[in-house]
């Protein structure tokens, strides 16, 4: 990376009454809602930026991300779908659909121009409404409410890319082979993976929340294990003092007693 044009932006740079939401939200929820914050905060704030994109912290990439971009350069808002994919019946897979929305807000991307600024706009101002998990309401998060950006604004597109926001909601669909340094999947390249749901509780202990997961893992997840063990040597060896890890009572939040995620 190159490091000497990153900028870090502290959190006094935000407005107060958003900071404020810390003490009213649960922490998944205030970093939910960060999200559109920061992003807007970029495209209004730094006007030499073409386009911002956010990821999650838990994609490990493969591919160049830069043929997402190339592939669909008039978009104003590129989205990833959150492909689901069961064995069962379809029932399962619109019933998900239905909780958690058509798109996964692990990556995305909006352009500097009116279109984008208007729909992260949007976004935040939804997020700063609610950003809690809610499904009577209609509510995921900060995810569910980008099922509306294509009906409220033009110009924004769902990647057609493929191997991008691969994860566990439709890893057995595809056969992972491994070739040279690159992962394919059904003959495409793995641009990235989402490893949603893997909490690490030590050094030599990554659980996962997903029950598919569980069951039959890709080959890729102990490539990314012993790519986070390689994370982990290197904070340690910055701060021996490093504990920053999930437990149990963290696990035991993903689980309600019939053994389905809340």
């Amino acid at each position: 990376m190159k490091w000497e044009n990153s900028k870090l932006i502290p959190e006094k740079k935000l407005a107060k009454s958003i900071v404020l939401l810390k003490n009213e939200r649960k922490v998944h929820e205030y970093c939910w809602t960060l999200k559109p914050v920061i992003c807007e905060y970029v495209l209004r704030n730094y006007p030499s930026v073409k386009r911002i994109t956010y990821l999650d912290s838990d994609l490990y990439f493969w591919g160049d991300p830069r043929t997402i971009f190339k592939k669909q350069p008039d978009c104003s808002v590129l989205l990833s779908i959150e492909e689901k994919y069961s064995s069962r019946a379809n029932q399962a897979i619109q019933r998900g659909s239905k909780i958690t929305g058509l798109y996964n807000s692990g990556f995305l991307t909006f352009k500097q121009d009116e279109i984008g600024l208007q729909a992260v706009t949007w976004w935040k101002k939804k997020c700063l409404e609610n950003c809690r998990i809610s499904p009577k309401e209609g509510l995921f998060g900060d995810q569910k409410y980008l099922d509306e950006l294509p009906e409220r604004f033009g110009n924004v597109c769902t990647i057609t890319t493929p191997g991008v926001n691969v994860g566990p909601w439709n890893e057995l669909k595809y056969k992972f082979l491994k070739v040279n340094e690159s992962i394919l999947i059904d003959h495409h390249l793995l641009i990235f993976f989402h490893f949603s749901g893997l909490r690490v509780i030590s050094k030599n202990n990554i659980q996962s929340v997903n029950t598919v997961s569980k069951k039959r893992s890709p080959f890729i997840y102990q490539l990314y294990r012993e790519a986070i063990d390689e994370a982990i040597e290197l904070v340690e060896n910055i701060d021996r003092t490093f504990n920053g890890y999930a437990d149990e009572l963290d696990l035991q939040r993903y689980w309600n007693k019939g053994g389905e995620r809340k």
